[in-house]
């Protein structure tokens, strides 16, 4: 039988203890918190102002009249920039090294951001989001390698845990700009503070840390994906990024113009989403355990549930459950997803390389999935749009339903 090395996280005592877990078969392995670790996930929290555009997503519509598909590009940026990291990225890690890289990153998502706050005009928060985007994209390219490089065979709980760091700063992130908008104050003064606030602290505990090296294995090269082993779990990333992802963009958006959200409820209310992919982050060992093979296709099929009944519910206190439903399962995808990935194609290719296809996978549906849905919103109503959604997770569920022909013995 097929073994996987699942998530897990304990909130409470990460920063200062070892976490004993038990994997699926039963043997007891360790994660560690350590200075590198933090950093790291420090770094994954300058993901949020860069990637939280979809807070004030509404608010840029008004003020610049623009339509659905202009402001679907501002969150596909990252997804551009993750398919040119997935590229070009490898040469400029081999060239300037990860800390480097890390630290070029996120100082593109703070001069990104800025731009993007301080931009007068959509033309000039776009480019702002393109450098950000970008810088994103340097970071989730190069620090998966640098998590699986330094944990080794603990990998998955480390994966997890720095994953979970940016959703509470995203829940953070949306309960105050939330507030500041009911107040009728400007987003853009507490949207640039809260950046700046976490760029300080990154730089100051990443300051003095080294990142490993890892082992290059030859020169980066596309035909990997010719190998079953690489394309499928990559594919599966793509999936599980682009029923997760898509949502989270739209979703204070959805809930003003179609649930009925205020202006300032609407950021505070969609908080419900990172709030709950943490929670089932935190407990995915104990959801993996009882669930077993079936777990990415459950989570798969609730999550389409709970857009349904975005799309479908009369009221907006069930929109925002049916989205507490789609943060829940939809939290548990990504990180599986990716720890597949590494799992199935680290025989193939180095962690740095590994982490250019991880890169492009993400890419390819942080492009295209808000994309879509922004086209849709203009032809039928983003009510409608939603069940996109819906049609990706009844795919996941049919696609990665476990059969006896996944498993070996």
């Amino acid at each position: 039988m097929e073994s996987f090395h699942y998530p897990i996280i304990e909130s409470a005592r990460c920063f200062a203890t070892t976490v004993t877990v038990t994997t699926g078969i039963d043997e007891p392995t360790t994660f560690q918190w350590d200075r590198l670790t933090v950093s790291t996930a420090l770094a994954f929290c300058l993901l949020v102002p860069a990637l939280s555009v979809g807070v004030v997503l509404a608010e840029l519509i008004d003020q610049f009249h623009i339509s659905s598909v202009i402001a679907a590009l501002h969150g596909s940026t990252f997804g551009v920039g993750l398919l040119a990291c997935g590229v070009f990225g490898v040469r400029l890690i081999d060239w300037i090294g990860r800390r480097l890289t890390v630290a070029l990153a996120a100082t593109m998502i703070l001069t990104g951001v800025t731009c993007f706050v301080l931009g007068p005009a959509w033309p000039i928060t776009l480019a702002g989001t393109a450098v950000s985007g970008t810088g994103s994209a340097l970071l989730v390219m190069t620090l998966p390698g640098v998590v699986s490089d330094h944990h080794g065979e603990h990998r998955a709980q480390a994966f997890a845990a720095v994953n979970a760091a940016p959703a509470v700063a995203g829940v953070v992130f949306s309960l105050v700009i939330g507030t500041v908008l009911g107040a009728g104050w400007s987003w853009r003064p507490a949207y640039l503070m809260l950046t700046a606030a976490l760029g300080v602290l990154f730089f100051t505990v990443a300051r003095r840390v080294q990142a490993p090296t890892g082992v290059r294995q030859g020169t980066f090269s596309l035909r990997h994906f010719r190998d079953r082993a690489v394309l499928v779990p990559w594919l599966h990333i793509v999936h599980a990024v682009m029923t997760e992802f898509t949502i989270g963009v739209w979703s204070v958006t959805y809930l003003r113009d179609v649930g009925g959200a205020s202006a300032g409820s609407a950021p505070v209310l969609s908080a419900v989403f990172p709030i709950c992919m943490f929670a089932s982050r935190l407990r995915a060992t104990s959801i993996i355990r009882r669930l077993g093979a079936a777990t990415t296709s459950v989570a798969f099929a609730m999550a389409g549930l709970g857009a349904a009944v975005m799309c479908f519910a009369p009221s907006l206190g069930l929109k925002v459950a049916g989205l507490a439903v789609v943060g829940t399962f939809g939290g548990l995808l990504y990180p599986m997803a990716v720890d597949r990935f590494y799992q199935r194609a680290q025989h193939t290719m180095d962690s740095v390389s590994l982490g250019a296809y991880a890169a492009m996978g993400n890419g390819v549906a942080v492009t295209i999935g808000p994309l879509v849905l922004g086209v849709l919103a203009d032809t039928v109503h983003l009510r409608w749009a939603i069940l996109v959604i819906s049609a990706l997770a009844f795919l996941g569920t049919l696609s990665q339903w476990p059969r006896r022909a996944f498993t070996h013995r």
